[in-house]
């Protein structure tokens, strides 16, 4: 375990000399790694539906099933991987986390290279992808809070927003590019280069002691996160929130569009990849403001309102007529996104006892990451029958209609700074 003495303690400089989360030496080491792992975690997803609807030529089932196994370790693991992160080393959980992800990422590159790889190999390969990312993501996000002093709090998350959207901006498009010149095995090899260097970045990472406390069993542990979470009016609703983006806007459209691009306009399914890199121009924008105006007012009632922005946009989506007319509207989607992102993390960490945040984040993954999978397979299945375009409209009218009763009907929330 990490000697306390020697990480950085950002809270002991009164005078507030450091003005951005990056000035902490530590923060900035786990940003980086962050920075490559969800690259990675984004490519793979991406690559995933590609290779099953192009590469094997899967239909929109299968593609939902895939991502389904990809995400669905989230749901039994990732709890007890929160409690983990308040019981044990964060370095120590990252790199072994990483190493397992590295793991699979290599097994699909070598039965690529063999042609070996079929749909059976892509579930199995993808459970275990999701295995080693559920252990390593709370982690992650519940570090944040303790590398930084409280004031820069919101300035890290819409950091690490902006981390996860640059890496969205860089892995599909990436992704695409390679696949076309090297085929899908230059896919999955710059995939372990990426890994590999990331683990380069943690060897230098300084994590705070763990505190000794009683140490119950997982299951008790999480339910205590789970009693914080239903006790307070405020991360009740910031978790619907965040549940009914993940099941729906969420799946929809990294999931259900790609459906949507190759069955009713007729392109390659990888050229979602341009449109994902348009919204995370978009996030990134919202995510700089939020990193410099960390300190607004009424942050939540603005989250609120940029998810109803999104999902009207969702709404038109999916009714969208051509390739270009869904460009602006990723664009638009992107700026809309970036607030949500942030500051519905941000606010959820704020109101979050420290000794507790590893296990609330890991119920946050659960609900983000978990749900999605759930989601996509049964928006694959809703898309065979009545049409992608027409799922994806669904999900931003359904998702319009909770975020406005919630904005009407919470204040509590509303006025949340």
């Amino acid at each position: 375990m990490t000697d306390s003495g020697s990480v950085s303690q950002p809270d002991s400089n009164p005078r507030g000399e450091a003005q951005n989360a990056l000035a902490v030496p530590d923060y900035r080491r786990l940003w980086i790694n962050n920075l490559v792992y969800m690259f990675v975690s984004n490519a793979q997803r991406f690559a995933v539906g590609w290779l099953v609807l192009d590469g094997l030529g899967g239909n929109e089932t299968s593609q939902g099933m895939a991502v389904f196994m990809l995400g669905i370790p989230a749901a039994f693991i990732v709890m007890q991987a929160g409690v983990l992160a308040d019981r044990v080393d964060g370095r120590t959980l990252l790199l072994y986390s990483q190493l397992g992800f590295l793991a699979v990422v290599v097994a699909t590159l070598v039965l690529l290279g063999m042609d070996r790889l079929n749909y059976g190999w892509v579930l199995v390969l993808s459970v275990f992808s999701g295995i080693a990312q559920a252990f390593g993501g709370p982690v992650r996000q519940a570090l944040i809070p303790l590398l930084v002093p409280e004031r820069l709090l919101m300035n890290a998350v819409a950091l690490n927003a902006l981390a996860m959207t640059s890496s969205m901006v860089l892995s599909a498009p990436l992704v695409k590019i390679t696949g076309d010149l090297f085929d899908f095995e230059g896919v999955y090899a710059l995939q372990v280069v990426m890994l590999v260097a990331g683990l380069g970045v943690l060897r230098k990472l300084e994590t705070p002691q763990v505190q000794e406390r009683e140490k119950r069993r997982l299951l008790q542990e999480a339910r205590s996160a789970l009693r914080h979470v239903v006790g307070d009016i405020r991360l009740r609703v910031l978790f619907l929130l965040l549940a009914m983006a993940a099941v729906s806007v969420n799946a929809a459209i990294m999931v259900t569009m790609q459906a949507k691009v190759k069955e009713e306009l007729l392109r390659d399914s990888g050229d979602t990849a341009y449109l994902l890199a348009v919204m995370a121009v978009g996030i990134s924008i919202t995510s700089v403001i939020v990193m410099r105006k960390g300190d607004m007012k009424r942050k939540g009632g603005k989250f609120q309102r940029a998810m109803m922005c999104g999902s009207l946009l969702v709404m038109c989506m999916g009714q969208a007529s051509s390739f270009l007319l869904l460009i602006p509207l990723f664009f638009l989607m992107g700026l809309a996104g970036g607030f949500f992102i942030t500051m519905n993390q941000g606010l959820i960490q704020s109101t979050t006892p420290k000794d507790i945040m590893g296990r609330v984040m890991g119920l946050y993954l659960l609900v983000q990451v978990g749900l999605m999978p759930l989601g996509a397979l049964g928006l694959g299945w809703a898309a065979s029958q009545i049409g992608a375009g027409n799922v994806v409209s669904i999900c931003g009218a359904v998702s319009l209609l909770v975020v406005t009763w919630t904005h009407l009907g919470f204040p509590a929330v509303r006025n949340l700074d």
